[in-house]
């Protein structure tokens, strides 16, 4: 019942607003109708009055002259038939009532409405007056009727504005309920082809017209934005593509790559029951191929051995590269090492296949490293972890072929990881030092060299020889820190040492490969601090292996050619065991050649080695370059290298390596102060 007086629809809102407007109306002009009814009614009961009073005033006059009070009865009563009048009084000209005729209804008596007063004269003498009293019944009687007329007229009025309504309503309604419902259609189903019915070329119709165009123009937009969505979709999808291939492909090999490898990995591993053989490929030599014929050449290499790798696998396996030229295989199913191996085998024969770049010929090999899973791990780092520690034993045992992981490896590069970090607490604690191991002359007793050699002083093991942790060092770019440091104490040495001597005493100090640059800053350093802290000429030898001087027209001997000429001498340390040409002696001014103790070893008992000594000698005075071996142990070794003409000796057979201030007790005499003249 609420909903139905609610004004909650445009519908109601205009049935209401025409009906009222109708009611208005009606009323209005009733009420005026009414009002006038009233006034003429009053108007005619007074005029009809007066009427009778004029009518009757002669006759009255004339009974009032005889004073026949009877006829003048006679004459008023019949006024009362009329139901407004309520009473007839005549009245002489003294004022005293001659005759009245009064309403037998009280009520009407007390009902005064109209009084009229007519004055009975006669030849203008005045001889009384007759009042007619009245009423407002013939009033009322008429306002009765106006009243049930207006009732029947509002209700007349009230149903055919309604249906007059009801019937305008729809005829102006429909075109804007037209548009509602279509409004309401497009909304709940979102179909924007709808279109609101045309009814009429009014303004609702105009409405109408510029709603189904905004449609239109909605419905084409929409389209539009779903082309545009459409056609963003598609590339999304591309661009996701894209992504995915970026995120888990190789740019370069278009393999798997590093992250593709660890889902892949974890989702085998992951997988019950599975095994599978994980194999670390490390190319041999693929740095010198992009140093001698570039990148675009070793890119072509690395898409070449990715080729090759997938030749050698079935669909199922995965090859991915992780970066650089480091490969991997996932050989699914696969748990036992004949299989494994038969496979390790299979790519080092493809990879060892010449490999055709623009016209040139390129070789290169594969160090590999074997784990399974699970057997030698659980987890996705362990096993790439162990494959890689195999991978890079097989490096160590001189490349090309393949090491499945064993346990002992593990503890190797724990133990390495472990001494890595000591030398690390070493550098920062200061806990090397340097021993000094003299060089004596052929003649067993004059010592005017002596040979830097690095210690470490751990506060656990003792002192620890630089064969135990050098390499280390170099493999991990520790290197250069500890050669700063031995470069500035041998400086510190070497100025101390010959303050306290006669003679000049020469240091040599051992300079690592990796220690050499290209850009010459180490020859820089050398030549800065020799000026800076005045070393005495020749008194430092830097010691480089000949594998240094491979190339005879290297950046690296121009720059020991510069060293030489700011008189600091070099050395070329364990001669012999090198791959170079012997052509660098006749082109390089050389001052120093040690024999390695590979060589003295065996000169007792190999009359081969004998003649390769005396031949180095031999050849070495002819260039003016002296002779040191190194490894001297025995009295034998030292009197066949003395008549064999060796210029210097070093080894255990006359002294150990010694602590600094043993060194300088031992072979540095203090200069002994001028006596006074007397």
């Amino acid at each position: 019942m609420k909903n139905l007086f609610a004004f909650n629809t445009m519908n109601k809102k205009l049935l209401f607003i025409l009906m009222i407007v109708a009611l208005v109306s009606t009323a209005t002009v009733t009420i005026a109708f009414s009002a006038y009814e009233v006034t003429s009614a009053k108007s005619e009961q007074l005029k009809g009055v007066k009427s009778l009073s004029k009518m009757l005033s002669p006759n009255i006059t004339t009974a009032l002259m005889f004073d026949d009070t009877d006829a003048i009865q006679e004459l008023i009563n019949p006024l009362l038939i009329r139901t407004d009048i309520v009473s007839v009084t005549v009245k002489n000209s003294q004022g005293q009532e001659l005759a009245i005729a009064v309403s037998s209804n009280q009520n009407d008596i007390n009902d005064h409405g109209v009084e009229v007063i007519t004055p009975l004269t006669l030849d203008a003498e005045k001889y009384g007056e007759l009042i007619i009293r009245s009423n407002n019944s013939y009033v009322n009687d008429r306002n009765a009727f106006y009243i049930k007329f207006s009732i029947a007229l509002l209700l007349f009025t009230f149903v055919i504005s309604l249906v007059l309504s009801l019937l305008l309503r729809r005829r102006f309604l429909n075109p804007i309920l037209s548009l509602a419902r279509t409004a309401e259609n497009i909304t709940s189903f979102n179909d924007y082809s709808l279109r609101a019915k045309h009814y009429s070329t009014d303004e609702v119709g105009q409405l109408t017209d510029c709603f189904n165009d905004m449609l239109h123009t909605i419905e084409q937009r929409e389209i539009s934005l779903e082309n545009q969505v459409q056609l963003r979709t598609k590339e999304l999808e591309n661009a996701n593509s894209q992504l995915y291939k970026y995120a888990y492909r190789d740019g370069l090999t278009e393999l798997p790559n590093r992250r593709y490898f660890y889902k892949k990995i974890q989702s085998l591993i992951n997988t019950k029951n599975m095994k599978f053989t994980l194999i670390f490929i490390d190319l041999d030599g693929f740095k010198e191929v992009n140093d001698n014929l570039g990148h675009d050449f070793g890119d072509l290499l690395l898409r070449e051995v990715a080729e090759r790798l997938q030749s050698c696998l079935r669909k199922s396996d995965t090859v991915a590269r992780l970066g650089g030229d480091e490969f991997t295989l996932i050989l699914e199913g696969v748990d036992d090492h004949a299989r494994a191996l038969e496979i390790a085998d299979k790519v080092k024969v493809s990879l060892n296949e010449c490999i055709n770049i623009k016209k040139e010929q390129v070789y290169i090999t594969g160090s590999l490293g074997i784990t399974f899973f699970p057997a030698d791990g659980s987890t996705v780092d362990v096993m790439v972890k162990r494959a890689d520690q195999a991978m890079y034993l097989s490096k160590k045992k001189g490349r090309n072929c393949c090491e499945f992981f064993s346990y002992e490896i593990e503890k190797k590069a724990f133990k390495e990881r472990r001494l890595l970090e000591e030398v690390r607490i070493a550098l920062n604690e200061e806990q090397f030092e340097l021993y000094y191991q003299p060089i004596f002359s052929i003649d067993g007793k004059t010592v005017n060299k002596a040979e830097a050699l690095i210690r470490w002083n751990h506060p656990e093991r003792g002192i620890i020889f630089a064969d135990d942790f050098i390499h280390i060092a170099e493999k991990n770019g520790l290197i250069t820190d500890i050669g700063q440091w031995v470069k500035s104490q041998v400086i510190q040495d070497t100025i101390g040492f010959n303050e306290l001597r006669d003679t000049p005493l020469q240091i040599s100090v051992n300079t690592s490969p990796l220690e050499i640059d290209h850009a010459g800053k180490w020859v820089e350093q050398w030549i800065e601090a020799s000026d800076k802290y005045g070393i005495p000429a020749h008194t430092v030898l830097i010691e480089v292996t000949e594998n240094t001087l491979m190339d005879p027209d290297s950046i690296i001997q121009s720059q020991l050619k510069q060293l030489q000429a700011n008189n600091i001498d070099i050395a070329i340390d364990d001669f012999g065991v090198g791959y170079s040409s012997l052509a660098y002696l006749q082109r390089l001014d050389i001052n120093i050649l040690k024999i390695d103790r590979s060589f003295i070893f065996g000169i007792e008992d190999n009359e081969s080695s004998t003649a390769l000594i005396k031949a180095i000698i031999t050849m070495a005075h002819n260039l003016a370059i002296k002779v040191v071996a190194e490894g001297v142990e025995t009295p034998g070794q030292y009197l066949l290298l003395k008549q064999l003409g060796c210029d210097y000796i070093q080894g255990f057979y006359f002294a150990e390596p010694l602590p600094k201030n043993d060194f300088i007790a031992e072979y540095i005499k203090p200069v002994e102060p001028d006596s006074p003249s007397s």
